[in-house]
């Protein structure tokens, strides 16, 4: 080959973009009827029937009793609201995404910020979290990142034994599994969310879980402004409620969701053994018990072994119509709007952060889409080393 490569290494280009998600949909004469109906009727929102069905459907397949919502940033804000969280210090890991610390400072408590375990399991270092509890401490707030399950029982004993809540943002992480079980009753509550980029998705919506009755009574009239005696407002609430249209999404997408993360896991695995044989990638990985749905696959990229850092990678895989994201970077606890904190030293998050890509993972993800990804990245690692264009 004319630009030096070994005549086994492809010079791979994917037909159509791959974008970093992929939402898939059900066609619209799978729910059109009920949604005409719907619409006839003028019964598209406030816990109308499919949303009443769709509740349901979801404490029966989680196995807990679930709520949903307009969207998981709104659920989340009512599940920390309901486990009295109005003050103090919610520790909190600062590799995540924005909202998780948004949630906790629109409740008018201050995100913690904690470090991860240098596992490549990106979960909350409950080590590091113990350090971190002091007499303000109400909550420890876990995050599922990529959804891959946090250390659910390590941080419960550690809530229990300082009397803290134990909530965990699963946004990302609707269909994993510990020990075969559905998450969901893995703390006092759990959230999750339903937008489109996510696995499971009813175009916007999400949803919150918990087997602590009083605090799901909370969530449900807060959901609804606060009201519980028809107007009568027990305490300040919100309008959380989710519309019909994302409901009979939800039940269609319930129908083909196991199916779709056996796909995701299944291209994973196939994307990981490639990608362990190129010199200068860690890949993610999921705690033994754990069967992850991921959402995306992280890859911290070594730029001395590798010989690109993760910004010409990703810059460079774009030219190969594969699209990458640096979750989740900046850290918290470097953006602006935690500068107080900016100073806070979280040596493994801080590594990652600044060094990792996620990869796309579909629903439908081929085979052929796995095998280019990996194709492009050991092109662009050996152009690299050849000194010739990706």
């Amino acid at each position: 080959m004319s630009d030096g490569l070994p005549p086994e290494v492809p010079t791979p280009r994917a037909e159509r973009p791959l974008h970093i998600v992929r939402p898939r949909f059900p066609r619209t004469e799978q729910f059109l009827t009920a949604f005409e109906t719907a619409l006839e009727t003028g019964q598209v929102t406030n816990n109308s029937r499919w949303v009443v069905e769709f509740e349901r459907r979801l404490s029966e397949y989680l196995g807990v009793p679930t709520l949903v919502f307009c969207n998981g940033q709104i659920g989340m804000m009512a599940m920390l609201r309901a486990a009295g969280i109005t003050g103090g210090e919610v520790i909190v890991p600062s590799f995540t995404f924005s909202a998780t610390p948004h949630a906790i400072t629109w409740v008018g408590a201050e995100p913690v910020f904690a470090d991860i375990v240098d596992d490549m399991t990106m979960r909350l270092d409950p080590a590091d979290v113990e350090r971190r509890i002091t007499d303000r401490t109400v909550a420890i707030l876990a995050v599922d990142a990529y959804g891959v399950a946090s250390d659910y029982a390590s941080l419960a004993r550690i809530a229990e034994r300082h009397k803290l809540k134990f909530l965990v943002d699963s946004a990302p992480s609707f269909g994993t599994r510990v020990d075969g079980q559905l998450i969901g009753g893995c703390a006092d509550a759990q959230m999750f969310s339903f937008h489109a980029t996510k696995a499971f998705a009813t175009m916007e919506g999400g949803c919150v879980c918990s087997h602590d009755a009083e605090l799901l009574a909370r969530v449900k009239a807060m959901r609804n402004f606060g009201q519980v005696d028809g107007a009568d407002c027990h305490e300040p609430g919100l309008n959380g409620k989710m519309l019909e249209i994302s409901a009979l999404i939800g039940l269609e997408q319930l129908k083909t969701f196991e199916q779709a993360v056996a796909t995701r896991r299944r291209a994973v695995d196939r994307m990981r053994t490639g990608l362990s044989r190129i010199p200068g990638l860690l890949v993610g990985q999921e705690p033994a018990g754990v069967e992850t749905n991921w959402l995306y696959l992280p890859v911290v990229v070594d730029a001395g072994q590798f010989g690109l850092d993760r910004e010409a990678l990703a810059s460079a895989l774009e030219t190969h119509n594969v699209f990458v994201r640096k979750y989740y970077s900046p850290p918290c606890h470097h953006m602006t709007a935690y500068s107080a904190q900016k100073d806070v030293k979280l040596a493994v998050t801080e590594r990652i952060a600044y060094s990792v890509i996620a990869l796309p993972v579909y629903n439908d993800m081929t085979d052929d889409e796995c095998d280019l990804i990996v194709a492009a990245i050991e092109r662009v690692r050996q152009s690299a080393q050849n000194g010739s264009k990706f």
